[in-house]
């Protein structure tokens, strides 16, 4: 007597054949990827159950996770104060549920590519957070394969925990619209702007011209060295402005050249960056505080609750998502 699946009854998936194998997933997804750990005695089950249902995993099918308790992160890199902070706040939640944690920088020419793959190292955890805005527009979520949450940007495919980066954006444009003086906005000019950075530059713009002000719009390409643009800068604007740099690192470059040339910085000068990394209060800048730490541990949390419903087999829920207020630090650039 067949066990394979008739039509309407779906399509046999990963979690069917560990069921009828008397295995766990985890043994299925290795057979699956020729892993030398497996017995051929149950190898050879596995493939005759696969056999018999009429299983066939689809090329782009990610395995399933295997008995470690672990978690892929997956980031741009793991230097700058952005990724840090979110590894901080992955790790908060991670450390105390007793998963480990294998972070996979994608900014090395291959490695995006590489990590599509289905035989990648990030597709053996038991979920992923997606912290790279390429990984996640290439992203493709089979069902029922291990869950992933989107850190850092609105999802229309994954849950996603997300600062409303259009509010922080607002939030310096109210205020630098009720400073005299001209205000400018430095931006990076891209190809395909980051959604994140985008909605800032729109939340900036709305409120300043809201208030009946302009901005009047600088341009940062990404090869441009930081410095050199803060001085071309510098050297265009009036005496009495405002600055809102839409990163906390090129907002510096401007106080340190601003310094060196021995502009007093808070007062026609005015500059506004945007993240509030630890570089920020140590040069007394204004900037949009992200919660970075706090978006990092309810994205981690939303994805063990992910988890913990599939090991259950409740019914899955609908997209769940989070938005976290940011707020302006006020300091004595601005």
């Amino acid at each position: 007597m067949t066990r394979r699946r008739k039509n309407g009854q779906g399509r046999p998936t990963i979690h069917t054949v560990a069921q009828v194998a008397g295995v766990g997933v985890g043994t299925v997804s290795r057979v699956l990827n020729n892993h030398p750990s497996v017995r051929d005695d149950t190898r050879e089950r596995i493939m005759a159950v696969m056999a018999d249902l009429g299983y066939q995993p689809s090329p782009g099918r990610r395995p399933a996770p295997t008995d470690q308790q672990l978690i892929a992160v997956l980031m741009e890199d793991l230097y700058s104060p952005w990724e840090s902070r979110i590894l901080g706040g992955i790790e908060q939640v991670l450390g105390s549920e007793g998963y480990d944690i294998a972070a996979f920088p994608l900014n090395v020419p291959g490695r995006l590519e590489r990590a599509l793959l289905p035989s990648h190292p990030s597709r053996s955890a038991q979920g992923s957070l997606i912290c790279s805005e390429p990984m996640h527009r290439l992203w493709g979520p089979e069902e029922p394969g291990p869950p992933a949450v989107r850190l850092g940007s609105i999802s229309t495919k994954l849950d996603y925990v997300a600062i409303d980066n259009w509010q922080g954006g607002r939030l310096a444009g109210e205020y630098a619209a009720g400073l005299p003086g001209e205000v400018v906005g430095l931006w990076l000019t891209e190809e395909r702007e980051l959604p994140q950075r985008a909605a800032i530059r729109h939340g900036f713009t709305e409120a300043v011209e809201q208030s009946g002000r302009t901005v009047r719009r600088l341009g940062l390409g990404l090869q441009d060295h930081v410095y050199r643009v803060a001085e071309q800068v510098l050297d265009q604007v009036p005496e009495q402005v405002t600055i809102m740099a839409h990163a906390d690192s090129i907002a510096v470059a401007l106080l340190e050249v601003a310094q060196a040339r021995g502009m007093p910085v808070g007062q026609d000068l005015r500059i506004i960056g945007y993240g509030d990394h630890l570089e920020a209060a140590l040069y007394d800048l204004t900037t949009v505080h992200q919660p970075l730490e706090l978006l990092a541990e309810r994205g981690t949390r939303m994805l063990l609750d992910r988890l913990n419903e599939q090991r259950s087999g409740r019914p899955r829920r609908e997209q769940q998502w989070q938005m976290i207020e940011p707020r302006l630090a006020l300091r004595g650039s601005a």
